[in-house]
């Protein structure tokens, strides 16, 4: 039996966006996430074509499973092309994930009403059937290798993933938040076994001086709204354009509003509230909350919404963009690193350095006696024998 592993990013390797990273386990070919990325307004996707002219695959039907971390465009958008692409591939994510990502895959999007978009809305419907969910700390054994999952903390669902191959224990991240937040309890950490290697997206990891806040950065954005219309008497309009921000901001705000504040949700934001209440993750608060309708309410109050519309631009002077991190930051990624003592950290889904001086995680783990980690910052398209 084959015994070697391989590793390759096919995206979001030295950037941020497109994540979607190929392991090799084996004769067992593996993805693992499948996003979209941004830039400069352009969007751009994994490149396979590296992997289809590697020694491992020749066609995108040898892909065997895919596992999708958690429901952000990064690391999902993509994933009905792939599925088209790869045919016989088995996708697996949790229960919550797989809700997310219909909804930004499916419900969200805009169709005309054509032939051709009712058949494109019925492909995309049917791919979703093929999707496995699977539960925290579940077991799925495979030819030649077994997976289990762990809760990854940063947005609701969002799972970590231990393959077990041989003697070697592999722990994919995906995203995650060591501390909890307003709608997680924060990671959970494979103890059972000795991780040997750790594919790790640490958009930080080369940020030493960025530190989160926990959620004060949050709290502190949603204070002073509440504080602005309770002081002022005027209304806000809010703008959270991540779906699973804009449910972690209004839950932050419903748990603050001590001063019984109207909040009005808009239709895009309530349709992805009411599929979490539907999962018993409690979001609204009935005293509180509204749906909002064609006329702009007459009494003091904040509107959150995930796009401002012209009309909204015109009955609101006070109209903010709410943006937080929910990602781990330089330290809370050496502690994590130093907890699990791999052999080796690949490091992936990386933004650039703010200054050539700064050191990486690498570096400063490079003194520190009591960690055996040896790094690899990976690169799109190249290959890495683990």
């Amino acid at each position: 039996m084959n015994k070697e592993i391989f590793f390759m990013p096919l995206g979001g390797g030295q950037r941020v966006g497109a994540s979607c990273y190929y392991l090799r386990l084996g004769n067992r070919n593996i993805l693992l996430d499948a996003g979209i990325g941004k830039e400069n307004d352009l969007v751009f996707n994994p490149d396979f074509y590296p992997l289809l002219t590697s020694p491992f695959m020749q066609s995108m039907n040898q892909i065997n499973e895919i596992y999708i971390s958690h429901a952000h465009a990064d690391h999902v958008g993509y994933l009905m092309n792939l599925m088209g692409e790869a045919s016989r591939s088995n996708v697996y994510m949790t229960e919550i994930t797989a809700l997310l990502a219909e909804y930004q895959l499916y419900d969200k999007v805009s169709f005309s009403g054509s032939h051709h978009s009712e058949q494109k809305r019925l492909a995309i419907q049917s791919m979703f059937s093929r999707i496995t969910t699977v539960s925290y700390m579940k077991h799925l054994k495979f030819e030649n290798y077994q997976v289990q999952f762990f809760p990854a903390g940063h947005i609701p669902g969002a799972m970590m993933t231990l393959f077990q191959f041989r003697d070697r224990n592999i722990l994919y991240t995906g995203d995650y938040s060591v501390e909890s937040t307003a709608l997680t309890d924060g990671c959970m950490i494979p103890s059972a076994q000795e991780i040997d290697t750790v594919i790790m997206c640490g958009l930080h990891a080369k940020h030493p001086y960025y530190v989160r806040r926990n959620g004060n950065e949050l709290s502190q954005k949603a204070g002073e709204i509440l504080n602005y219309v309770a002081c002022s008497g005027r209304s806000t309009a809010c703008q959270v354009s991540q779906l699973s921000k804009s449910i972690e901001f209004l839950k932050t705000l419903n748990t603050l509003n001590q001063a019984h504040i109207p909040i009005f949700i808009d239709d895009s934001v309530m349709k992805i509230v009411d599929k979490m209440e539907r999962l018993s993750i409690p979001i609204l608060n009935s005293v509180d909350n509204y749906i909002m309708g064609d006329d702009i309410p007459q009494i003091p109050h904040i509107y959150l919404s995930a796009k401002i519309s012209q009309k909204t631009q015109f009955w609101y002077k006070d109209i903010r963009r709410i943006d937080f991190s929910l990602h781990e930051d330089f330290e809370q990624m050496k502690k994590l690193i130093k907890k699990i003592n791999p052999r080796k950290v690949i490091l992936v889904h990386c933004a650039p350095p703010v200054s050539v001086f700064d050191n990486t995680i690498e570096q400063e783990l490079f003194l520190d006696g009591e960690c055996r980690s040896q790094f690899i910052f990976a690169d799109e398209g190249e290959i890495y024998k683990l």
